[in-house]
């Protein structure tokens, strides 16, 4: 049987559908630059993201250096990302569509992915969140993946993907350049309703 042509949907999260706040962590301690150093100075954060440390290890770390219980600073940490109103609602409409497959594009740890994960695996055809991927954006070597794994993944259902036929959002214009510079259609958005528009705008015009 030929392969049925069809369209992936590449979600960023943070600022797209994922709201982000950190103020959660600046109630650790008293000192705002500690807390600052704590979780994101030296390597420490990259390491975590590119799954290069584990949550725990990252966990312990940020908690020696805070002087904090390992408990609260994990519990902190998890609380940083939710969903946005509306966010998990636009993927799964986008993964509702004929001929349509959603994917997660992210540079996320996998402490945050445990919040958001589940969820989103249970809509979307391929997920890379940068942990598993070994690579963040803008790398060109985190899009050469994230786009192997989303095509395989068409492929496995019988889906036929050219990388043109690749819409991503996402809230950084690096982010976003690097993406062009590969090959997909990729847009600067600001939230649920600015990503909405632009994948439905796009979808219409094929």
């Amino acid at each position: 049987m030929k392969p049925s042509p069809r369209v992936i949907v590449a979600f960023d999260l943070g600022g797209v559908v994922v709201d982000v706040d950190f103020g959660a962590l600046r109630r650790l301690h008293a000192d705002a630059a500690r807390v600052e150093r704590a979780f994101f100075s030296g390597d420490r954060h990259n390491a975590l993201s590119v799954g290069a440390i584990d949550g725990a290890a990252y966990i312990d770390a940020v908690a020696d250096a805070l002087g904090a219980a390992v408990v609260d600073v994990d519990a902190a940490w998890r609380s940083v990302v939710r969903f946005s109103p509306g966010g998990l609602e636009l993927v799964a409409a986008v993964a509702a569509l004929d001929d349509v497959d959603v994917a997660v594009w992210s540079n996320t740890d996998p402490l945050h992915w445990a919040v958001l994960g589940p969820a989103l695996e249970a809509v979307a055809t391929s997920v890379s969140p940068s942990f598993l991927v070994s690579h963040q954006k803008p790398e060109r070597a985190y899009y050469d993946r994230a786009i192997a794994r989303a095509v395989a993944a068409a492929a496995a259902a019988g889906g036929d993907v050219e990388i043109s036929d690749i819409i991503f959002v996402d809230d950084r214009a690096d982010n976003v350049a690097a993406a062009i510079d590969v090959g997909v259609r990729a847009f600067v958005v600001d939230g649920v309703k600015s990503a909405g528009a632009a994948i439905f705008g796009e979808l219409a015009s094929r």
